[in-house]
């Protein structure tokens, strides 16, 4: 019999850079659906923790599928990053039939918390940006496929404990939970 089980996850940036409108997709095959997102990232620090539910035991058929996005900034402009485990061309695609009042407002989230100082001004930029995150979490969540997505399965050892989607310099991102570690490779798109 399959028992449900749930843990954390939380994204780490190891890179030296603010990362911002992050957001992580989580899906236990059809089973179930978690999300998190934050306006911002700072360098070195892990995100607050979102729950994720999977199953295990005799007869589970089910996997965990992970997707994380990320935008960053510098001199040449605003950068949606995304996971990409096959560099599939369809994820691309799927982006630019979000239609550009989505990839706008995810680029005005990352300007508008980019260049905010401190204070209110700085907490009102990371909520649109954490809000911005949300529109692509969700969008990837609502289509049922995995295209895109990285396979790292949890098992009875992850449960509630965390695990770890760190984001690298070089922009590979690193799966580890107490089960095991998976890595992948991600890809961009200029906002």
């Amino acid at each position: 019999m399959p028992t449900h089980r749930q843990a954390y996850a939380a994204v780490r940036n190891d890179t030296s850079q603010p990362i911002y409108a992050v957001g992580l997709a989580h899906k236990y095959s059809d089973n179930y659906k978690n999300a998190g997102q934050w306006g911002i990232i700072q360098p070195g620090h892990l995100s607050g923790p979102v729950l994720v539910d999977y199953n295990t035991g005799f007869l589970t058929t089910g996997r965990d599928w992970w997707k994380v996005t990320w935008s960053t900034q510098d001199q040449s402009g605003r950068t949606l990053h995304y996971s990409d485990p096959e560099n599939f061309r369809d994820i691309i695609d799927w982006l630019e039939k979000l239609g550009p009042d989505v990839i706008s407002s995810v680029a005005g989230a990352v300007a508008a918390i980019a260049t905010a100082e401190s204070g209110p001004g700085a907490v009102v930029a990371a909520a649109g940006a954490a809000a911005a995150a949300k529109i692509l979490t969700d969008a990837f969540l609502n289509t049922e496929g995995t295209a895109g997505f990285k396979q790292h399965i949890l098992t009875d050892e992850d449960e509630n404990a965390t695990a770890q989607i760190i984001i690298h310099e070089d922009t590979t991102i690193t799966i580890r939970s107490n089960s095991g570690t998976s890595e992948t490779i991600s890809s961009k798109h200029k906002l």
